[in-house]
């Protein structure tokens, strides 16, 4: 989906050299977390849910976002989650103008809206602290 290519665009712009990121489920064995590169990100897509109207599926698409802020210790990873939350809220559409994101289809974004709160842990696979953060973004999805 190209909505995925374009809110990672829209945070890496948004946090800057803060961390690399934007990758897909998991952080690639690349790019893992140390003390020299102490911060990283990752997402993956919870549930994708179109809008029915009476005439069928509506355009009108709400995507639930899983946001996943690695770092080798837990400031780290606290501290890259506020970078996206700061990203993501400065981006948001506001005044019922919409957000166009830089993706192959410039998808049209209505809301990007906090979930639940976040969720602190620890993740074996990539031996990093993580604070996880939902999101749901409403979307037109044009294919």
């Amino acid at each position: 989906m190209s909505i995925e290519q374009g809110l990672v665009s829209l945070i890496q712009s948004g946090i800057g050299s803060l961390a690399p990121g934007g990758y897909a489920a998991t952080v690639p064995e690349t790019s893992q977390v140390t003390a020299a590169n102490p911060k990283a990100w990752t997402y993956r897509t919870i549930i994708s849910t179109p809008t029915y109207v009476l005439e069928g599926e509506d355009l009108l698409t709400e995507l639930e976002l899983q946001i996943d802020c690695h770092g080798y210790t837990m400031d780290d990873a606290i501290l890259l989650a506020k970078a996206i939350k700061s990203a993501l809220r400065a981006a948001a559409p506001t005044g019922g103008s919409p957000l166009v994101l830089s993706d192959p289809d410039n998808t049209v974004v209505q809301g990007i809206f906090r979930r639940a709160p976040h969720l602190d842990g620890y993740s074996d696979a990539n031996r990093t602290y993580v604070r996880t953060l939902e999101y749901l973004v409403t979307y037109y999805d044009q294919q």
